[in-house]
């Protein structure tokens, strides 16, 4: 009698029956089917789940944050330009001021009064124009106007 005809030894049995399993369960994977008694995959997706949200969460985060900086580098930058633009007609009016025929002159404390008094007027009626400081006369021998507290 041929060995193949036999029956087989209780390793044969063992060997045999593993194939069938591992047969069985390659072809149901195949198919579509799991198994998965601890659920790690489950967990496995929770995890990147909040990984992905993290991350997305950290992406817009940046985002807002060079766009921030985008923004207050232009403001930054107008800033700059509207001070230069001041300095640069401070000096022509510095200049034009004590370079005019009046310069030496000095102002009638009068006249002196009723300006501050039409300064003030003004800086009641439109506060928000004059918040940087006010024109008072200066003592002799200074410049012709020195900035006060603001009214």
């Amino acid at each position: 009698m041929p060995s193949f005809l036999r029956a087989p030894t209780p390793v044969g049995w063992g060997l045999l029956f593993a194939a069938l399993v591992l047969a069985v369960v390659w072809l149901g994977h195949g198919l579509g089917l799991r198994w998965d008694p601890f659920g790690l995959a489950g967990r496995r997706l929770r995890t990147a789940e909040a990984h992905a949200a993290a991350a997305a969460s950290d992406a817009l985060a940046r985002g807002l944050e060079a766009e921030g900086m985008a923004e207050q580098a232009r403001r930054l930058e107008h800033h700059h330009q509207q001070a230069v633009a001041v300095e640069r007609a401070t000096a022509v009016a510095t200049v034009q001021a004590r370079s005019a025929h009046d310069a030496s002159i000095p102002l009638d404390p009068a006249r002196a009064d009723r300006l501050v008094r039409h300064d003030r007027e003004l800086c009641r009626l439109a506060p928000a124009v004059c918040r940087s400081a006010s024109a008072e006369p200066a003592p002799a021998g200074g410049d012709a106007l020195r900035a006060g507290p603001a009214s």
